[in-house]
């Protein structure tokens, strides 16, 4: 994810360096059209419902959520991200639950089984910590949630929760975007740092949990 964004971002500031776009780009266009779209009343939930299709094209949430933060602000953009990853959580369950479950254990073995069996153990806090581990992609872990027929309050709470740290930290990022842009607000480095070493400590500590879970199942 933090390469996604960083590659994102490299491209982008080449582009403006080096390209004609850069006479176009100014911040000062970029406010007007960012003001312009924040203006219509279905702005924030058109920019809610593109988490769903992203994932299914493995295109970075981050970076959605930066741009909602821009467009409306760190409160709303921060709601406006956690609607969105809900309303994606619910219609990739909603498939898996169409799915076979007995199709699905077979294809996968014992191994599947045993993590099946942890899921539905651990319930609340095993979704979690998947959702915080870099174990698939998004899709395809509330995909085999439904299909593993766990208890959708789980889901939906575990998601929400393992996401929370990182729309944060996106959110974080997207208003330093902002301020970047504002004629009126400096970046504020330690923001850009606390981010960072925050997110490196939460990867570290889930793994070790991750860890424990596996070894429990085993």
């Amino acid at each position: 994810m933090a390469a996604a964004i960083f590659a994102a971002a490299l491209c982008a500031t080449l582009a403006w360096r080096y390209t004609p776009l850069g006479e176009q780009v100014t911040p000062e266009r970029v406010v007007g059209w960012v003001e312009t779209f924040a203006g219509f009343w279905w702005a924030p939930y058109a920019v809610a419902l593109l988490y769903t299709p992203a994932s299914f094209i493995l295109f970075p949430r981050a970076l959605i959520t930066m741009a909602a933060t821009i467009a409306f602000g760190p409160w709303e953009g921060l709601a406006v991200a956690l609607g969105g990853i809900a309303v994606n959580a619910l219609v990739g369950y909603g498939i898996g639950r169409s799915l076979d479950e007995a199709a699905m254990r077979r294809w996968g073995g014992q191994r599947v089984d045993r993590i099946a069996q942890m899921l539905r153990r651990e319930g609340f806090m095993a979704v979690t910590t998947i959702g915080l581990l870099p174990v698939a992609p998004f899709i395809v872990s509330v995909v085999a949630f439904g299909a593993l027929r766990l208890r959708i309050h789980h889901v939906i709470a575990g998601v929400l929760l393992a996401h929370l740290p990182g729309t944060i930290g996106s959110t974080l990022l997207g208003d330093q975007v902002a301020a970047a842009l504002s004629q009126h607000r400096n970046i504020n480095p330690w923001i850009v740092v606390a981010v960072v070493a925050g997110m490196g400590l939460l990867a570290w500590l889930t793994r070790r949990w991750w860890k424990k879970l596996q070894q429990a199942a085993a």
